[in-house]
C-alpha cells in the first residue's frame, strides 16, 4: 500500500512538472472533475425530466380516468332527465358526455403505452371500459329511441333493469382499479424522482465543494505566484520607465537633429542661391554688356556676326531667367525680404495664375508667429505640391487651406485633376518621399489620398515644438 501511495506521489510530480507548475495541475485536476460532474449531473437532469414527464403523463391520466366517471355519471343522469321530463334539451348533454367519455379513453390509452411495465394488463382494463362504455352507450340509445316513440313504460323497465347497473358498477370498477394502478405508479415515481433529485443536489452540492476547495488551493498557490510576480514587475516597470525616458529623450534628440539639418540645407540652399543670383548674375550681365560693345562696333561692317550675336544675346537672357528660376527654387527672395506668409501667398498666386486655376486659398493672419524652419519645411511641401499638380494633374480648381493652432501647423491642397493610382506609385517618387521625410522626421504626419479621376488630396500635419510630440 505504502509502495502504491509512493508511486502516486511520484506520478503526481511528473504529471506536475509536464504541466509547468503546481497551479496548472491543480487547476486541469478541477477542469477534469467539473467535466466528470457536468456530465454525471446532465444524465441525472436528463432521468429527472423523463421521470417528471412520466408523472405528468400519469397526473394527466388519473384526471381524463376521473373526467371518464364525470361523464358517465353526467350521462346517466341526462337519461333520467329526459326519461322523467322528454324534454330535448336533455339529449344534447348526453351525447356530449358519451363523446366525452370516448375522448377520455382514447387520451388515455395514447399514454398507455409510456407508461408503466404492465401494458397488457393496462391495456385489458381499458378495453374492457370501452366494452362498458359502448354497451352503456347501447343502452342509453335504446332507453331513448323508446322515449321518442312513446313507449315510456317500456324505456323504464330497460332502465331499471339490474344489467345497465350492473354495468355501470363494472365500468366504474374497472376506472377505480386502473386509477388505482396508475395512482400507485405515480406514488412510486414520485419517490424514484425524490431520490433522484437527492442524488443530483449531492453531486452538484459535492461538485460545487470540491470546486471551492481546488479553487481555494489555486488562490493560495496564485497569492504566493503574484507576490514574487508583482515584486519582479516593479522592477520591470521601473527598467521600462527608465528606457522609456531615454527613448523619449533620444526621440527628441533626433526630430531637433532633424529639424538642424533641414535647417542648415535650408541654410546652404539660401547661400548657393544668394552665390548664383551674385555671381552668375554678374557674369551674365558682363556678357551681355561686352556683346552689346561689339554690337555697336560691327553694327555696319559685319551684319551676319551680329545676327549671331543677337541670338546669342538671346540665348544670355534664357540662361538669365532659368537663373533667376533656379535661384527661386533654392530660397525665394521674398522669404527674406516679406517673410514666410506673403512669400507664400505670392507663391500660391503666381501657380494659380500661371496654370489659370479656380483658386480657394484660406491662410491664418500674417501676423501669425511660427518657427523658421517648420514654415520652410511648411513653403516646401507646398511648392512641390503645386509643382506636381502643374506637371500632371491637368486640374481646373485648386484649393490651399492652412491652419495653425497651439501644436501644429496643418496644410490641406486639394485639386480636381485627373488623379493617381496610389498602388501604381513606386519608390522613384523623390517629390512624394521628400516631403514625407521632412514632416515625419520631426514628428509629423503626412499623407496623400487620391483616385484615378477624382483629383489629389494632400495632408500635412507639423507640430510647432518638436519636444512636444
Amino acid at each position: 500500500m505504502q509502495q502504491t501511495i509512493i508511486k502516486l506521489t511520484h506520478w503526481f510530480q511528473k504529471l506536475v512538472e509536464k504541466l509547468g507548475g503546481r497551479v496548472i495541475a491543480i487547476l486541469s485536476l478541477a477542469l477534469i472533475f467539473t467535466m466528470i460532474s457536468v456530465i454525471i449531473t446532465d444524465n441525472w437532469i436528463l432521468t429527472l425530466d423523463e421521470e417528471s414527464k412520466t408523472i405528468g403523463e400519469l397526473r394527466a391520466n388519473i384526471n381524463n380516468l376521473s373526467e371518464l366517471k364525470a361523464n358517465v355519471y353526467r350521462a346517466e343522469s341526462a337519461q333520467r332527465g329526459y326519461l322523467v321530463t322528454r324534454r330535448s334539451d336533455y339529449v344534447a348533454p348526453l351525447d356530449t358526455a358519451l363523446d366525452e367519455a370516448r375522448k377520455n379513453i382514447t387520451q388515455i390509452e395514447n399514454k398507455v403505452v409510456e407508461i408503466g411495465k404492465d401494458v397488457a394488463e393496462q391495456q385489458e382494463i381499458l378495453e374492457a371500459i370501452m366494452v362498458n362504455i359502448e354497451v352503456k352507450a347501447a343502452d342509453i340509445k335504446t332507453t331513448l329511441g323508446l322515449t321518442k316513440a312513446g313507449r315510456i313504460r317500456e324505456a323504464r323497465q330497460v332502465v331499471n333493469l339490474d344489467q345497465g347497473k350492473v354495468e355501470t358498477e363494472k365500468l366504474i370498477a374497472n376506472v377505480d382499479r386502473l386509477t388505482k394502478y396508475h395512482t400507485d405508479t405515480l406514488k412510486n415515481m414520485l419517490i424514484k424522482r425524490n431520490n433522484s433529485t437527492v442524488i443530483t443536489r449531492f453531486f452538484v452540492v459535492g461538485g460545487a465543494l470540491f470546486l471551492i476547495f481546488l479553487t481555494v488551493v489555486v488562490l493560495k498557490q496564485l497569492l504566493v505566484e503574484i507576490t514574487v510576480k508583482s515584486e519582479l514587475q516593479k522592477q520591470l516597470l521601473q527598467e521600462n520607465d527608465r528606457y522609456e525616458e531615454k527613448l523619449q529623450a533620444q526621440k527628441i534628440l533626433l526630430r531637433s537633429l532633424a529639424l538642424d539639418y533641414q535647417a542648415d540645407a535650408e541654410r546652404e540652399r539660401q547661400k548657393l542661391s544668394r552665390e548664383l543670383h551674385d555671381e552668375l548674375g554678374s557674369i551674365f550681365t558682363a556678357t551681355k554688356m561686352d556683346i552689346a560693345w561689339v554690337m555697336k562696333k560691327i553694327k555696319e561692317t559685319e551684319p551676319e556676326v551680329l545676327d549671331k550675336l543677337k541670338k546669342t544675346n538671346r540665348y544670355i537672357d534664357q540662361g538669365i531667367n532659368y537663373q533667376r528660376h533656379i535661384v527661386q527654387e533654392l530660397h525665394p527672395a521674398m522669404l527674406s525680404t516679406f517673410g514666410f506668409w506673403p512669400a507664400l501667398n505670392s507663391l500660391i498666386d503666381d501657380a494659380a495664375e500661371r496654370n489659370q486655376w479656380e483658386l480657394t486659398l484660406v491662410l491664418p493672419d500674417k501676423n501669425t508667429k511660427i518657427n523658421e524652419t517648420i514654415s520652410l519645411i511648411a513653403y516646401r511641401i507646398v511648392q512641390e505640391t503645386l509643382n506636381n499638380a502643374n506637371k500632371y494633374a491637368k486640374a481646373t480648381k485648386i484649393s490651399v487651406n492652412v491652419l495653425v493652432d497651439e501644436k501644429y501647423l496643418k496644410v490641406e491642397i486639394e485639386d480636381n485633376g485627373v488623379g493617381v493610382d496610389m498602388d501604381a506609385l513606386d519608390g522613384n517618387t523623390h517629390g512624394l518621399s521628400g516631403m514625407r521625410h521632412r514632416v515625419m522626421a520631426i514628428g509629423g504626419r503626412f499623407e496623400i489620398l487620391s483616385e484615378l479621376n477624382k483629383g489629389v488630396l494632400t495632408r500635412a500635419l507639423i507640430p510647432l515644438d518638436v519636444s512636444a510630440v
